[in-house]
């Protein structure tokens, strides 16, 4: 070895000794700009040139002196982004033995199937599609309306569509994909109770059509109401009649 390399050698051993010592940032930095420049210094005395194994210790040493801060954002940089959109919008349809949810997803039939998943519970289910134009996909429903079969339930893929086969436990018609929906549609319901006078049925409809009922429904109501009476003698005062509906 040259002499020129044998101090090049020592330089560059030294400098390495000092950049795995140094704590401050601005200190690394400058040993290392000062390190890559004896690296890179060529020289003519040694065709040979300088062992691989420097450049090797050298670059580790310039990685490892890099800031935990310096370090997270290079790890950012290089790893992919992937968001997880929720899916709120989807249609449905029933037969006798399944329930069935359409979700639109365009280009969803171009992923490998192994990015589709399904997964079924007693009284609900979860839908995955992964990354499909660099988004994650997932429809999540906790309470279904009612109770499904998880070992018979299972996914198709479809042209720009991903269809659910919830299968029924019992084979009836569901009037709603979830409880909370079921919920509301009862709720809506008339609430008549049985007794011997049909005209009970029809005043408990009317007072509910007059409470949810807008200034003119429930003037509208007020009228035909008082007009009945008129017209029908022995149903009663109209005040027991309507009450309720504050004449």
């Amino acid at each position: 070895m040259s002499e020129r390399m044998e101090e090049l050698t020592k330089d560059i051993a030294e400098l390495k000794k000092l950049l795995t010592q140094a704590t401050r940032k601005r200190v690394q930095d400058a040993i290392a700009m000062e390190l890559r420049k004896y690296e890179t210094e060529p020289v003519d005395s040694d065709p040979a040139g300088l062992p691989s194994s420097w450049l090797t210790a050298a670059q580790d040493a310039s990685v490892n002196s890099r800031t935990p801060s310096d370090q997270s954002t290079a790890a950012k940089t290089s790893v992919k982004k992937s968001y997880t959109t929720i899916v709120r919008n989807y249609s449905w349809d029933q037969s006798e033995k399944f329930m069935k949810i359409y979700v639109t997803l365009k280009n969803v039939h171009s992923l490998e199937k192994e990015k589709i998943t399904s997964e079924f519970g007693d009284k609900d289910f979860k839908l995955h599609v992964g990354d499909l134009d660099g988004k994650n996909h997932e429809l999540n429903i906790t309470n279904l309306a009612e109770y499904i079969k998880p070992d018979s339930s299972y996914h198709k893929i479809k042209t720009d569509m991903v269809l659910v086969m919830l299968a029924k436990k019992e084979l009836k018609s569901w009037t709603a994909v979830t409880a909370e929906e079921k919920r509301a549609q009862e709720a809506r319901k008339p609430k008549t109770e049985k007794s011997g006078d049909p005209s009970d049925g029809l005043m408990d409809i009317m007072k509910q059509m007059y409470d949810d009922g807008d200034d003119q429904m429930k003037q509208m109501i007020k009228k035909t109401w008082y007009e009945s009476q008129q017209k029908q003698k022995g149903l009663g005062d109209i005040s027991s009649g309507v009450g309720a509906m504050d004449l």
